[in-house]
């Protein structure tokens, strides 16, 4: 259950664990397991309430939002992905640059059309060659630095 609803470590295991000592039941006993699992599956049943009445509350807003602020959700993942990408080139600097050309030369190739033969909107193409790319280009470094 926990790793089928994820966050396992932040909300599920405290989610358990505060189960267990307020039904003042000793960890690791068949009591203690199934405390923990319903603990889990309120935990669950609570998040699945509270993100649906979001969506709901997020979608009601969202159609009373003039265009121009709609239109400015469009910069939300280019700006998440940069984000990601600082916070990880931070880690690993000289690696920084090595990810962002590949990118870039895969946005390039898209835009040059280099990849219509794939199927739908081939965007996904950039996403994961870079992604991809960086790993495989990640570990030939460090494989050649370690030897």
């Amino acid at each position: 259950m926990a790793f089928i609803t994820g966050n396992i470590s932040n909300l599920r295991i405290p989610a358990a664990a505060v189960a267990q000592k307020v039904a003042e039941v000793e960890p690791g006993s068949k009591e203690g397991s199934i405390i923990a699992t319903l603990g889990m599956a309120v935990s669950v049943i609570v998040n699945i309430v509270i993100l649906a009445l979001g969506v709901f509350a997020g979608s009601a807003i969202l159609s009373q939002l003039p265009a121009n602020i709609i239109e400015t959700f469009n910069y939300l993942l280019p700006a998440l992905f940069g984000a990601i990408f600082v916070q990880f080139a931070l880690m690993k600097i000289k690696l920084a640059p090595i990810a962002l050309v590949l990118a870039l030369a895969l946005t390039l190739a898209l835009k040059a059309g280099v990849f219509s033969f794939l199927p739908g909107n081939p965007t996904y193409i950039v996403t994961l060659g870079s992604v991809f790319g960086t790993i495989a280009i990640s570990v030939a470094l460090n494989k050649k630095t370690s030897l």
